[in-house]
């Protein structure tokens, strides 16, 4: 009879799944195409007690300002918004036991299975609020060179846009994000303004832009009154943010004749601009290094 020794080393550990931001990657468009993640199994045991090495994590890198939730029961599991943050989502199966510890060795357990939604919320400096056509994809081509898409129809930006915006001091910069032009009743979602007004709770100034000329029949007093309406009901909140409200399309004679009705019910200082001439953008850029100058020291280029 052949004696066999009992001496099977235990198990690996399974990889875990892990999400973790870096700040080299900008939307989550990848994971339209491809949506499952799995890590390997641990290494099996072997003899003369020899344990098997554990698998490595999975890891899976998103942009910052991702809102990673449980898709079954919508809790937050982590709120992503610093560089190089993680946090594990599926831990990995814990390997077997051997049979140089027991008598007759013990299968490893299966790791976790979670189904998690991604939702990234856009983290900026500074938003560009206003309605469609008010001129923010041309602002944030005049400051950065965002190449943001520019034309004279509603939604023309689908979806919001990063931007660098550099000072007249090459060393200070600062993100921008061109939000999607709003609607009336965007809090309630027509024209998809929920989603838009969602990524404006990431940025640290809003900066309003209004159309003066009114190239669309529309008013500016009632447009600058309306976004801060749209926003009130959003989240009010949000309207504690220090804020700058910005006349665009001054180089139009049709600006200068609203600009004075528009000073007289609007209190708060309004900075004018034409992002065709770049009439006042120096000045204006200045004005958010001030503010921003209250949050941290600007960023510096390298």
């Amino acid at each position: 009879m052949r004696y066999r020794h009992r001496d099977g080393g235990d198990g690996g550990c399974g990889g875990d799944i892990v999400i973790k931001t870096d700040p080299n990657i900008h939307t989550l468009l990848d994971f339209r195409y491809r949506q499952h993640f799995k890590a390997d199994s641990g290494k099996h045991g072997s003899s003369n007690c020899k344990r098997g090495k554990d698998a490595e994590s999975r890891v899976i890198l998103v942009p910052l300002g991702t809102l990673v939730c449980d898709f079954n029961t919508g809790c937050i599991i982590r709120d992503l918004n610093i560089e190089n943050e993680q946090v594990i989502v599926a831990r990995g199966g814990k390997g077997g036991v051997g049979n140089a510890k027991k008598k007759i060795a013990i299968a490893g357990e299966q790791g976790q299975s979670l189904t998690v939604l991604l939702e990234l919320k856009l983290i900026a400096d500074v938003g560009l609020v206003g309605y469609p056509n008010a001129g923010k994809s041309s602002l944030l081509n005049v400051i950065s060179g965002a190449k943001s898409k520019v034309a004279d129809f509603p939604f023309t930006t689908l979806s919001p846009v990063l931007g660098v915006a550099i000072s007249s001091s090459p060393e200070k910069r600062f993100i921008v994000a061109d939000i999607p032009g709003l609607l009336e009743g965007a809090h309630s979602g027509k024209g998809l303004g929920t989603e838009f007004l969602r990524h404006i709770e990431r940025t640290k100034i809003l900066l309003f832009l209004i159309d003066m000329a009114a190239v669309d029949g529309r008013d500016p007093i009632s447009d600058y009154l309306s976004l801060q309406q749209e926003i009130r009901l959003y989240n009010p909140h949000l309207l504690k943010k220090p804020h700058l409200v910005v006349a665009n399309k001054m180089d139009i004679l049709q600006a200068a004749k609203n600009l004075k009705p528009f000073k007289q019910k609007v209190k708060n200082r309004v900075f004018l601009i034409s992002c065709k001439t770049r009439e006042g953008i120096d000045e204006l850029i200045e004005q958010l290094l001030i503010k921003l100058k209250d949050f941290y020291p600007v960023r510096e280029s390298h």
